[in-house]
């Protein structure tokens, strides 16, 4: 373990000026597609949360922005943000989702697990949290430029999925790159420190869904997580014991109504329905059919997602497969 340093919780954002820092995408990633912002920094300097767009995706106290891999088995690096010099950095403590108040426990103190610090000068400073036990390829003193590797994103420390945590500190505090200056309530207008380029990657979403389609039985959050789960794009087999559409979805918010639907030859149907009466960090939904006595019929498949809220469609999407 190369040195020792913790990363800090504040309540709220700190306006600054923009302009004296542009940061780059932290992870080589394609945001939407195998990647996502799971959790803006919180804005409400109460007890409660809400991040910079008014939204619940965030936890009290949280001081950074969480970029998401899909699962334990996804690979994406860490890069640098913006040039400048290694302050310190960590390595050595074990990738582990954080489920129970053992595991919780078990790194009291390392929060950020394997991190890297740098500083960019101005009084300026981005940590990356959460990293690939052995991956780090930096060291403290380092010079390194924008978009240069880091290290893996990993989960280890306070990690309940595998992402990127990236805090931005301006003189010892504590700031949102979604919004640095200007009004620093919720909703308020004001700069961002992200390039254009990333800026554009990065448009806020309520809620996304990072898999689902078809799959052979019944599925399990926990094995998702791990990579255990069904293949993308898979079509239903003519030995496949049952069929199911469904869906795992991020930032679900309270009042969504979830509808999962599957659709099959013959007059082949399920649907299965839940409304949150909170809001949903992650979230998973199924519903399916046992094989018929005579075998999977040929023809086209259909999984079907649905959000709703307040009698409105938040997003849909649609799997289709055909069996021949």
């Amino acid at each position: 373990m190369r040195a020792f340093f913790i990363l800090t919780a504040l309540a709220t954002a700190t306006p600054v000026m923009a302009g004296d820092l542009s940061l780059g995408l932290p992870i080589t990633c394609d945001p939407g597609r195998n990647c996502w912002v799971q959790q803006y920094m919180d804005h409400d300097p109460s007890a409660g949360l809400q991040d910079y767009a008014c939204g619940s995706q965030t936890y009290d106290g949280h001081d950074g922005t969480d970029i998401r891999i899909r699962d334990t088995t996804s690979e994406a690096n860490v890069v640098a943000a913006a040039g400048g010099v290694v302050k310190a950095t960590r390595d050595g403590v074990a990738d582990r989702l954080v489920r129970t108040e053992a595991d919780r426990k078990a790194i009291e103190k390392i929060e950020c697990g394997n991190g890297v610090l740098i500083d960019h000068g101005g009084g300026w400073e981005t940590q990356y949290c959460h990293m690939r036990q052995g991956s780090l390829a930096v060291r403290k003193g380092d010079r390194v430029e924008a978009g240069q590797m880091l290290g893996a994103v990993g989960y280890s420390g306070m990690a309940a999925f595998p992402h990127v945590h990236l805090t931005v500190r301006k003189d010892g505090k504590a700031v949102d790159p979604f919004r640095t200056s200007g009004d620093q309530s919720c909703g308020g207008a004001g700069d961002e420190l992200w390039t254009d380029e990333t800026a554009n990657a990065l448009p806020y979403q309520h809620s996304a869904i990072i898999a689902g389609g078809f799959a052979p039985g019944p599925v399990d959050l926990p094995n998702l997580e791990v990579g255990r789960g069904p293949a993308e794009n898979v079509t239903p087999a003519t030995d496949w014991p049952a069929a199911v559409a469904y869906v795992w979805a991020i930032n679900l918010e309270a009042g969504d109504e979830i509808v999962v639907t599957f659709d099959g030859p013959d007059g082949l149907k399920a649907e299965n329905r839940a409304k949150l009466d909170r809001a949903k960090a992650q979230y998973l939904l199924f519903s399916g059919k046992k094989r018929p006595p005579e075998g999977w019929p040929k023809g086209r498949y259909v999984a079907r997602v649905e959000v709703r809220n307040d009698g409105a469609v938040r997003f849909e999407r649609r799997w289709e497969a055909t069996l021949n």
